[in-house]
């Protein structure tokens, strides 16, 4: 009688077990973009998280200073949301440890509650990652694992737009 018990109970923790992160079913992205393409769908440069995992495709807009992340999958073909209250970029600006937070901006194709897309508008941000010295790190989870991905910025700005990173 006991071994009953105890088995029905395993099963019910494991059954009603509550996902401390939830996941959006991926939405696809329009266009097509090979699995190694050095640009993401929105022309900016994809990042890759985890042993390409995921790809981050990190999109700025220098004109209004603003840096925005567009989540996605493997193959950069899906977006990937997530349910979080912000993805943190890390940094150091005069040598000391800074958090920075990009808020969510859901695209369309999100769930109400996820987003695929995270922003934000700083010229701080932008300069740290332009001067190259700043070692800023963007800290995420996905699922149960976490990733830390070096950001990196650093080509040519002539003659180079990098398009819209945030629609409001």
């Amino acid at each position: 009688m006991l071994r009953v018990f105890v088995s029905w109970f395993a099963a019910g923790v494991l059954f009603f077990q509550v996902p401390l992160f939830a996941q959006q079913p991926a939405a696809p992205v329009s266009g097509e973009v090979h699995s190694h393409a050095e640009h993401g769908p929105h022309g900016g440069e994809l990042l890759e998280i985890g042993k390409e995992e995921f790809h981050a495709e990190l999109v700025i807009d220098e004109t209004k200073k603003q840096l925005a992340i567009f989540l996605m999958d493997s193959k950069v073909k899906d977006f990937v949301a997530l349910d979080v209250p912000f993805l943190a970029v890390n940094l150091k600006m005069a040598g000391k440890p800074v958090q920075m937070k990009l808020k969510p901006m859901p695209q369309e194709i999100d769930k109400p509650g996820f987003a695929s897309r995270f922003g934000i508008t700083s010229k701080e941000l932008l300069d740290a990652l332009h001067g190259g010295h700043a070692d800023a790190k963007l800290a995420l989870k996905i699922g149960s694992k976490a990733y830390a991905v070096k950001l990196v910025h650093d080509h040519d700005h002539a003659g180079h737009n990098h398009g819209p990173a945030v629609k409001k």
